[in-house]
């Protein structure tokens, strides 16, 4: 894991449970963790969720990043086992993300992207 990952990055992946955090999650969680590209990524990521939980959510904040957090890592994984090119890649998290009402900047889904590309 990264030294300097956001605080709240590291509580909720920090032990994961290894019930659901095995095989090609746990590898894909690593990944985006230890690489220092991903760094931008989830910084911007607590940045958005936060704002929109103080948009206006029940759950408390550290609930809600967890939750957040957890569901992005999914949809990484779901993509890697698709494995799609770069442009269904990027098409699809910027889909996902544009449900939630929210917008990631395609360079960084493009970032997101290589770090899975390379592993």
């Amino acid at each position: 894991m990264n030294k300097d990952l956001p605080i709240i990055i590291k509580k909720v992946f920090t032990n994961p449970d290894p019930i659901v955090w095995q095989g090609i999650w746990l590898s894909t969680l690593e990944n985006l963790l230890k690489d220092p590209k991903m760094l931008k990524v989830w910084k911007e990521l607590a940045s958005m969720f936060k704002v929109k939980h103080d948009e206006g959510s029940d759950l408390q904040l550290n609930q809600y990043m967890k939750w957040e957090l957890k569901a992005f890592v999914a949809q990484i994984v779901k993509l890697r086992i698709a494995n799609e090119s770069y442009k269904v890649f990027i098409k699809t998290l910027d889909e996902y993300f544009q449900k939630k009402g929210m917008n990631l900047n395609n360079v960084l889904i493009l970032e997101i992207y290589r770090v899975i590309d390379e592993n």
